[in-house]
C-alpha cells in the first residue's frame, strides 16, 4: 500500500466535502480538483492491477464499486423518503450507471454518483481492453476513452451520452495512465535518490496555493499526481495510521457526506459554508466513513467471500 496515494485520497475526498459544504476561502469556492484527482488516480492504479483476467478484473471493480453505491443510494431514498419522488425508471438507471436524462438533468439519484457512471465507463473500456490485448491494455482503454470524448458529438445528439462520454473530466483517466508509464520508466532507471519526508505536505500546501491562485488543473493536477508517486518511490511514502484509514474510508466519505449535509438540512441547519458549519461536515463525514468502512464494508467484503466459495469454479477461472 502506497502511503501517499492513501493520503492523495483523503484530500481529493475533503476537498470534495469543502465543496458541497458551500465554503468559501478567501472568497473561492474549490474542491481543489477533487474529482479529477480521483480519476488520475483511478487511471494509475487501473494500470498497475492489468496483469489480471479481465474477469478478474471486472470482479473487483464490481465489488469495490457496485455494493457501496447501491446501499448508499438506497439510504438516500428511504431516509429522504424519495422512493415517491423519484420515478423508478430514473432509480434504475441510476443504479446500473446508465446516463440518462431525468428531472434532474444528467444526474443520477445519489447526486455524487455521476462521476460513478463515469468510473464504470473506465473499467468497462480498460476490461474490453485487457480482452483485446492485455499487455497494452493501458493504451487500449486510454486511446479508446480519448477517441471517445472528441468523436462522440459527430455520432450522437444525444444529450446524456454527451455530457458523460465527453465529459471534459475524462482526460484524467487519460493522464493517470500516462503517468503510470512514466514512473515506471523512471523505476527501471534504477535512481539512487531520496526526497525529504516533507516533500508531500510541502506539495500539497503549493498545490492548494496554486489551486486558489486560479491555476490551471489540466497542469496541476498530474503535477501534484506526479510528485506524490515520485516521492513514495524516492523514500518520502507517508503511512501514518490515521492517513492510512482515511484512504481506505475515502470511497465511503464521497459516498456518504452528501447525505449527512442533506439531513443536517432537514433538520434545520442552514448550509452556510462558515468555517464552523464546513468543519462540522468534515468531521462528521469521516466519522461516518471510517464507521461505514470499519463495518459495512467489512460485511460486504465477508459476503464476498461466501459468493466466491460457493462458485469455485468462477473463481478459479478469473483467477
Amino acid at each position: 500500500m502506497i502511503g501517499n496515494l492513501q493520503l492523495l485520497r483523503a484530500f481529493a475526498a475533503s476537498g470534495v466535502v469543502i465543496w458541497h459544504s458551500h465554503a468559501s476561502i478567501f472568497g473561492i469556492h474549490t474542491m481543489f480538483h477533487g474529482v479529477a484527482l480521483f480519476f488520475v488516480l483511478s487511471g494509475y492504479l487501473m494500470c498497475k492491477i492489468s496483469n489480471r483476467s479481465a474477469l478478474e478484473f471486472a470482479r473487483d471493480r464490481f465489488w469495490r464499486i457496485v455494493p457501496n453505491y447501491w446501499l448508499a443510494m438506497g439510504l438516500v431514498l428511504s431516509l429522504f423518503n424519495m422512493w415517491t419522488y423519484w420515478p423508478v425508471d430514473h432509480a434504475v438507471l441510476s443504479a446500473v450507471f446508465i446516463p440518462h436524462e431525468s428531472t434532474s438533468g444528467f444526474y443520477p439519484v445519489l447526486g455524487v454518483g455521476w462521476t460513478l457512471n463515469l468510473e464504470m465507463y473506465f473499467y468497462s473500456v480498460f476490461a474490453l481492453s485487457i480482452l483485446i490485448f492485455q499487455r497494452r491494455a493501458p493504451v487500449i482503454a486510454g486511446l479508446v476513452i480519448l477517441g471517445l470524448s472528441v468523436g462522440l458529438p459527430y455520432a450522437t445528439e444525444n444529450k446524456a451520452l454527451l455530457f458523460y462520454y465527453s465529459h471534459d473530466e475524462v482526460k484524467y483517466f487519460v493522464f493517470g495512465i500516462v503517468i503510470w508509464y512514466v514512473s515506471e520508466w523512471i523505476r527501471a532507471k534504477d535512481l539512487r535518490v531520496f526526497l525529504p519526508s516533507w516533500t508531500l505536505p510541502v506539495a500539497l500546501a503549493a498545490y492548494a496555493l496554486l489551486v486558489l491562485f486560479g491555476a490551471s488543473p489540466i497542469i496541476i493536477v498530474p503535477a501534484l499526481f506526479l510528485t506524490v508517486v515520485f516521492a513514495a518511490g524516492f523514500g518520502a511514502d507517508l503511512k501514518p495510521r490515521i492517513v492510512m484509514i482515511m484512504g481506505d474510508a475515502s470511497y465511503a466519505c464521497y459516498l456518504l457526506h452528501t447525505i449527512l449535509i442533506e439531513f443536517l438540512r432537514h433538520k434545520g441547519v442552514a448550509t452556510s459554508g462558515t468555517v464552523l458549519f464546513t468543519a462540522g461536515v468534515l468531521a462528521g463525514s469521516w466519522t461516518i466513513a471510517i464507521l461505514w468502512h470499519i463495518y459495512v464494508e467489512k460485511l460486504i467484503s465477508n459476503f464476498r467471500s461466501q459468493i466466491v466459495s460457493y462458485f469455485p469454479i468462477a473463481a478459479q477461472t478469473a483467477s
